[in-house]
């Protein structure tokens, strides 16, 4: 599984909804004209919106150089949000697992737990194959975990099993419980590992 910019794009659409709200709520009042009623600076709905001469407020090249400047702003977060789209796995760094340097240090690559914890899914019933990825910090660990079974698997019984099994170990071994936890479950035509199982189609997102 693969993290997404879900956060980052609420957060932008949230900005843009506001600016849009607050926009079109400006341009009603200036119909309406209860925003000249409100101030007497503000030019009455039937007059020009710019009564400036723009080529006198553009000429100078300082102008030209401002309008250049705040185009390639614009433009590079633009392209900022849109690599953001590009779905990442994100690993996590090697977990400091002593916090007191003084005491020694103890350092463990994620990659290994992820192989522990693929091992271990991968003899429960039903299951063809799997792949872990933890992200985060050794105190505040995210676990992602995309998992294969046959289509005669008992989906439940194996959700149950990770979680009183495999999330209880893969804790105890990071001695703090999983901050975050994602399954995902697909349904394949392969045989299972290990196990008997009973009949159960579709994909499921835990």
């Amino acid at each position: 599984m693969r993290q997404h910019a879900g956060a980052l794009n609420r957060t932008w659409l949230a900005i843009l909804g506001v600016l849009a709200l607050a926009g079109g709520v400006l341009i009603l009042l200036i119909a309406s004209g209860t925003l000249q009623t409100m101030s007497s600076a503000i030019a009455p709905a039937g007059s020009p919106v710019l009564t400036m001469d723009l080529h006198a407020a553009f000429g100078p090249a300082y102008a030209t150089a401002i309008v250049l400047v705040a185009g390639l702003i614009i433009g590079g977060l633009g392209l900022w949000w849109i690599l953001a789209q590009i779905p990442r796995k994100n690993p996590a760094g090697k977990y400091r697992l002593h916090r007191d340097p003084a005491s020694g240090t103890t350092l463990c690559d994620p990659s290994v737990l992820a192989s522990a914890v693929e091992h271990q899914v991968n003899t429960l019933p039903g299951v063809v194959g799997s792949s872990a990825l933890l992200r985060g910090s050794a105190t505040e660990p995210d676990l992602t975990m995309k998992i294969t079974v046959n289509n005669r698997a008992d989906i439940q019984d194996l959700l149950h099993r990770i979680n009183t099994g495999v999330l209880p170990d893969l804790s105890t071994a990071l001695e703090t419980p999983m901050r975050r936890t994602g399954i995902q479950i697909e349904v394949s035509s392969r045989n299972a590992n290990s196990g008997t199982t009973v009949e159960s189609t579709g994909t499921v997102i835990y």
